[in-house]
Formats: C-alpha cells, structure tokens, sequence
C-alpha cells in the first residue's frame, strides 16, 4: 500500500504509512501527548495548527500534519 502523504510504499507489515511518515506521525502524537499534559488541555486542530507553524517542524512531521488536518479522522 502506498503512503497517503508521499506515494511511496508502505512498512511491510501493512501500516499505512512511509516508514518516514510513520514515525513522523508517532512524533506528532507523542508532541501531543505532551503539549495537552503542558497546557492542560488542547484540542487536536489547534495543536497542528501550532505545530504546522513552527519553524522547527521538519519535512515529514508537516506532511503528516498538513495529511491531519485534511483527514483528522486518521488520527487514530
């Protein structure tokens, strides 16, 4: 199966992502995780509305971010 951000195929084991874009997207949860721990509360949408702001946000991980915010349903 191909990435849904880049087109390029999938882990062997079936994910639906890039091994890049995979562990781009545990990044951004893990960030998650630690931004609503830190702030309290956040919701999902404004948490990559933040982190697809930030100069320090590589490549991948606003790939992943700009795919969310298109399909917040695969956040799962």
């Amino acid at each position: 199966m191909a990435c849904p951000v880049c087109g390029q195929p999938g882990e062997p084991d079936g994910a639906d992502f890039c091994p890049a874009h995979a562990r781009a997207l545990e990044s951004v949860r893990q960030a998650y995780e630690a931004w609503a721990n830190a702030f309290g509360s956040i919701a999902q949408a404004d948490f990559l509305n933040r982190v697809a702001r930030l100069k320090g946000t590589g490549r991948n991980a606003k790939g992943i971010v700009e795919f969310l915010q298109q399909h917040p349903e695969r956040w799962k």
